[in-house]
């Protein structure tokens, strides 16, 4: 009968049911992290706004739209046949060069412009950023009248395009 008993539990543990072994998952590696906050961080790209007026724009205008765009320069200089015109904010030097015409009327005729701190860690100006920088914002600026005023003549516009 023992022998009977120990034989029943031997078949009987064999009916009992058996749990399955655990599997440890796999630890997390910092590719797999690093994959992740790849995709949830969206890079932000910052753009630049267009300059209202660029260099090419502004060649052979007269001095009297050009101060309406710019206001009045810093400095005047008049020599034997040029002006020059130097505006400075924090940025940079803008420098005009008005020559006349055949007409003798004087039209931008060169540009220059530099960095105000030439020492600071990253002197580099763009010429039309440099520009930007010095429009007025809105509405005519008062100063003097365009030279074509001075001499009691009627300004045609420019149609040497057409």
């Amino acid at each position: 009968m023992r022998l009977l008993s120990f034989l029943a539990v031997i078949f009987l543990s064999g009916c009992a049911t058996q749990q399955p072994p655990v599997v440890e998952a796999p630890p997390l590696t910092k590719s797999i992290v690093m994959e992740e906050k790849a995709v949830m961080v969206d890079p932000v790209v910052e753009v630049a706004p267009k300059p209202r007026f660029v260099l090419e724009n502004i060649m052979n205008l007269a001095p009297g739209t050009l101060r309406n765009i710019l206001g009045n320069p810093s400095l005047e200089r008049k020599e034997k046949g040029v002006q020059v015109w130097l505006y400075t904010n924090a940025e940079c030097v803008l420098n005009l060069y008005f020559y006349p015409d055949d007409n003798g009327d004087f039209r931008l005729d060169y540009v220059a412009t530099e960095a105000t701190d030439p020492t600071a860690e990253n002197p580099t100006v763009s010429p039309n950023g440099c520009l930007d920088s010095h429009v007025v914002p809105e509405g005519p600026i008062e100063g003097p009248a365009p030279s074509s005023l001075d001499r009691n003549i009627d300004p045609q516009p420019d149609r040497s395009d057409n």
